[in-house]
């Protein structure tokens, strides 16, 4: 597990230190403080691969929009890695990023410049001739899985190419521990259907079953049917008492996310799950049993957790934690991050016992 986490240049922060990271881990703070940004970075840290780069841009729309150089040639869509590095530009621009702890880790990003002649062909692309004399702009990429220098040519409109993102699709090794992103609205079937398939026929069918209690106690078993060459399945569900097949998208969001959460946790064993906005869909009521549900799992399959929300209600759900299963306490750690500072103020479950137990505010 990682113990503290340094940020640099990173998007919005010039310098951060995020320190007695636990099993599990809620980030808090207001809109805009940078709790996403925390978690690309941890994600990125920990793949430790260049194609984690364009990753968090991809899912926040951060995209240039390229004219075909002709009538006959389409658009395209390029994912801009400016908004990456501190103060959403190129020119000198660098970021690392540090993690400590049972592993080390590192990622050190440089954007440079470069001629035509400056990258290898092969396995990374050259830079596009540029009409006018100045040069081109690459990231020069080093990480604890790729010590060796990566050059990465960005196209004339400082995005990455559909080619040089192919190129750069290298498996990581086998020893990679998983990393797994959840964000709101993750429950692409597709990407739920991938995960399913991965946990098919074993006893962490049951686990899955048992989280979707939370909200439907009545659930039996659950089902993937479909074409699968169109790799389009539909979600069914079995309840107790019914023989009736039922859509997954007719018992309501909530159900829908307790799956995708369960189903990003149970295959990210011995690795690290990021859920962006975990409260997403979910009533009040039934947040202590989510909790307990992610904690618990999290400690039986050895990963690590790093979430955010807003909700004061998710906060304070986790007091199940200090009431009703102290053992969990060192598990659960509450970070908030605040515009400006450079390290998070941490909450232990005692502290955030007191605080909920006393109206004071911890977000």
């Amino acid at each position: 597990m990682l113990r503290s986490v340094k940020i640099r240049d990173f998007r919005s922060f010039r310098e951060l230190e995020v320190q007695g990271l636990a099993r599990v881990n809620l980030l808090v703070g207001a809109n805009n403080a940078g709790k996403t940004s925390i978690l690309e970075a941890l994600e990125l840290l920990l793949l430790g691969a260049p194609w984690g780069l364009w990753r968090g841009p991809m899912r926040r729309e951060e995209t240039l929009s390229v004219a075909g150089e002709d009538e006959r040639t389409t658009s395209r869509s390029e994912p801009d890695l400016s908004h990456l590095f501190f103060g959403h530009r190129f020119q000198g621009a660098s970021f690392l990023l540090e993690g400590s702890g049972d592993l080390k880790r590192f990622v050190d990003c440089q954007v440079v410049e470069v001629g035509p002649e400056g990258l290898e062909s092969g396995a990374q692309e050259r830079l596009p001739s540029l009409e006018s004399p100045s040069p081109g702009l690459a990231i020069s990429f080093r990480s604890s899985l790729f010590p060796q220098q990566i050059l990465i040519g960005l196209t004339p409109f400082g995005g990455l190419s559909f080619e040089t993102r192919r190129r750069l699709l290298t498996p990581l090794p086998d020893t990679a521990p998983p990393a797994n992103f959840l964000r709101p609205g993750g429950t692409d079937a597709t990407r739920l259907s991938f995960l399913w398939d991965r946990i098919a026929l074993t006893p962490e069918e049951n686990y899955v079953v048992e989280a979707l209690k939370i909200i439907e106690p009545e659930i039996e078993r659950i089902a993937f049917l479909g074409d699968e060459r169109r790799s389009r399945r539909a979600i069914f569900l079995k309840l107790a008492g019914s023989d009736l097949r039922l859509p997954l998208g007719s018992v309501g969001d909530g159900l829908k996310y307790l799956l995708a959460l369960a189903l990003n946790l149970i295959p990210a064993r011995g690795g690290f799950l990021f859920v962006d906005e975990i409260d997403t869909g979910l009533h009040y009521s039934v947040m202590a049993d989510m909790w307990r549900f992610v904690i618990e799992a999290a400690k039986r399959l050895d990963v690590q957790v790093f979430a955010t929300t807003h909700s004061l209600d998710c906060v304070h759900a986790l007091s199940w934690v200090w009431s009703k299963a102290p053992h969990l306490q060192q598990e659960v750690m509450l970070h908030r991050v605040e515009r400006g500072r450079d390290h998070t103020v941490t909450f232990t479950m005692a502290e955030l016992a007191t605080a909920s137990k006393n109206h004071i505010e911890v977000r």
